[in-house]
């Protein structure tokens, strides 16, 4: 019978039919078929799973269910992921050593594995953005994101093509979302109306209500109207920390004072800015990821000896701290997909009935203080050893979580929509589409959590 070995290293006998049309030499077919080319096997299995999975419509994803499974004592059980720990509250002590150990360890692989050639093009980004911003000072018109290359673009982890694209970006869609709930052109089910109620108060009323052109002084403006926005979904946020007519010479683009989603298609300016300013050489200097796209918490399965990942993409080459986001954003965004028993995820709101606010349910409030110290202890540790204790490293990775967070709303939303949500006629045959609707609102408050909490209070004690 047909059969394949995953490591790519040993026999690949799965194979097309007689009469299929080669494009690859002999020789090459002849490494892919025993094993001796791992890339070409890899690429040829890819081919044929492709061409199986579209004649029997095979849904590939649900296969991440039974990752990781084994048997034990004849019970099939499930292998323990670290965001499973960490929602439990057991993600401390030598357990979470271990963790940063074994990520860092990772990063250090990974630095080994780069080519000489491929470490260094910060001053290759820093011309193009000194360019742009002479450009720009000199009275020319506001440059796009979507006129940024791709060298710069992978210097800050894919985040401005992504997120702030002009037309596609996640930050112009989160906005046309909310437009369209106000509207009335999405349809909503039972389930959805709350939570779609509070993404339309977050993403329509704190951009429209102030209706003004971006200027220094309406930037305040529409700052107020956005945090005013927040108080209005949440009733745990507190004013004090947020002041939106603060006249400080702080660089508001540097340190955001604002939610992070109302800042503007111009923010990725600032982002690409800090990401170049910090001198140390793991700042700026590329690894390749060797695939590790996503490296978060719910991507890795932790025991107290081991680590596996087990999540893989288009390998690619980013500095260390772009590298880093999924890991330190995963420690609040995991809240979102915790299971319950049922095997749907968790919601962490409860809905005032009084003020209609949004406020966090007693569990989530029980385990956020550990989720925090869990995820300072981290930053601390990458902190002082990949950046031998550079302080302003700090301010880089926090920009890069909260802006992550946001962008994962967006695609939360996304998904939503690409599974039948807001369709009256696609929606009525799928079931349990408003836990998308949540996780996005989740990540929204922790961003904004964060951003509070952290990017701050790290300006206002300069």
């Amino acid at each position: 019978s047909d059969s394949v070995d995953l490591c790519f290293g040993g026999n690949y006998c799965l194979d097309g039919g007689p009469n299929e049309e080669r494009t690859a030499s002999d020789d090459v077919r002849a490494q892919q078929r025993h094993g001796s080319d791992g890339y070409a096997s890899l690429i040829a299995f890819v081919n044929n799973l492709q061409r199986e999975q579209k004649k029997n419509d095979w849904k590939i994803t649900l296969a991440q269910q039974t990752i990781g499974q084994h048997v034990r004592n004849g019970k099939s059980r499930s292998a323990t992921t670290a965001s499973s720990l960490l929602a439990r509250g057991e993600l401390r002590g030598p357990l979470l050593r271990h963790l940063i150990d074994s990520e860092i360890q990772v990063i250090r692989n990974l630095q080994l594995l780069t080519m000489p050639e491929e470490v260094d093009v910060a001053d290759e980004v820093r011309a193009e953005y000194e360019s742009i911003a002479s450009r720009q000072k000199d009275g020319g018109p506001e440059v796009s994101a979507e006129r940024v290359s791709k060298c710069a673009n992978d210097f800050v982890g894919k985040a401005i093509h992504k997120n702030f694209h002009p037309t596609k970006g996640r930050f112009v869609m989160i906005r046309k979302f909310g437009v369209d709930l106000r509207q009335g052109k999405i349809h909503l089910k039972p389930k959805e109306v709350v939570p779609a109620k509070h993404l339309e108060t977050l993403f329509y009323q704190a951009w429209e209500r102030a209706d003004v052109e971006a200027d220094d002084r309406n930037r305040q403006c529409k700052g107020a109207h956005s945090v005013r926005a927040m108080e209005e979904t949440f009733n745990m946020f507190h004013a004090d920390s947020d002041n939106v007519n603060d006249s400080s010479d702080q660089n508001e683009h540097h340190h955001p004072h604002h939610p992070m989603f109302v800042m503007g298609l111009d923010q990725w300016q600032s982002l690409l800015e800090l990401s170049l300013s910090i001198e140390h050489p793991n700042a700026t200097n590329r690894i390749w990821t060797c695939g590790l796209t996503d490296g978060g918490l719910h991507n890795m399965f932790l025991s107290e000896s081991k680590m596996w990942l087990f999540d893989l993409g288009e390998p690619n080459l980013e500095p260390i701290p772009a590298f880093l986001t999924k890991f330190l954003m995963s420690f609040f965004h995991t809240l979102g997909m915790e299971e319950d028993e049922e095997g749907d995820w968790v919601v962490r709101f409860e809905q005032d009935d009084a003020s209609g606010k949004l406020r966090l349910t007693e569990r989530t409030k029980a385990i956020l203080p550990r989720v925090m110290e869990a995820f300072n202890i981290a930053m601390d540790r990458v902190i002082e050893e990949l950046f031998d204790g550079e302080e302003r490293i700090r301010m880089l990775l926090l920009r890069y979580v909260v802006t992550q967070l946001i962008s994962d709303a967006a695609f939360c939303i996304e998904k939503w929509r690409i599974k039948g949500g807001g369709d009256e006629q696609r929606s009525e045959h799928q079931y349990f589409l408003e836990k998308w609707l949540w996780r996005a609102l989740w990540d929204v408050y922790a961003s904004e959590e964060i951003r509070r909490r952290y990017l701050t209070r790290m300006v206002f004690r300069k």
